[in-house]
């Protein structure tokens, strides 16, 4: 391209040296301008397929490396299931406010509003670290006659004889779980729209868990 254009150069400045006229000169020196214009123009489409192909290998790793991430991401997200995530004890506790009684004197009361969930987790695969897990807590409002301690309540019995007042999603999130060992959470939570349990019972599930990218 270069040699091209050198010797467009040197024809430029012989034609400026021997022509006879000025005229003559400008002459040559626009037909010259235009065969260099178009020639400029040929040369620059014949040199696009090798732009082409030299940029391909870069552009065409770009794409594997994005693919692979998304491979890694999409296999992640289902090299887990809720039932590898064993929820080995859970507690759920009102809050705790202040009021005032009849006589003027301050005491503490229950705080529905608020509660704390504590409990501890255990990876279940011999393979996949958890790199998060989503929890579902729910509260019930049972009638008085159900005497069921707190920690020997069975959801079925929950279901049927209670009422549902509050249902909550926890998300345990970048705990890097590694299999077999345990994790122990506390988180505070509200249960949305939640009336006041007279005699309340709660349960805790796994619903969700996502793999760490390898």
């Amino acid at each position: 391209m270069f040699r091209w254009a050198f010797l467009f150069l040197i024809l430029g400045i012989l034609i400026w040296m021997f022509a006879d006229s000025k005229a003559t000169r400008w002459i040559g020196l626009g037909v010259l301008s235009a065969i260099a214009l178009i020639s400029g123009v040929f040369f620059y489409v014949l040199d696009q397929p090798e732009r082409r192909e030299a940029t391909a290998p870069g552009v065409d790793r770009t794409i594997a490396e994005v693919e692979e991430v998304s491979r890694r991401l999409e296999t992640a997200r289902f090299a887990l299931k809720p039932a590898d995530i064993a929820l080995l004890k859970s507690s759920l506790s009102p809050g705790q406010t202040v009021a005032w009684n009849a006589s003027g004197d301050e005491q503490e009361a229950v705080d529905f509003s608020s509660w704390t969930l504590n409990g501890e987790i255990k990876n279940l695969s011999s393979e996949h670290t958890a790199q998060d897990v989503s929890l579902r807590a729910r509260l019930f409002d049972c009638p008085a006659f159900f005497t069921t301690p707190i920690d020997q309540v069975q959801i079925s019995r929950l279901t049927s004889e209670c009422s549902m007042v509050g249902q909550r999603t926890v998300g345990l999130y970048d705990i890097k779980l590694a299999p077999g060992l345990t994790h122990t959470f506390t988180e505070t939570i509200e249960f949305i729209d939640q009336i006041d349990p007279r005699n309340w019972r709660f349960w805790v599930d796994v619903t969700g868990v996502t793999a760490s990218v390898q």
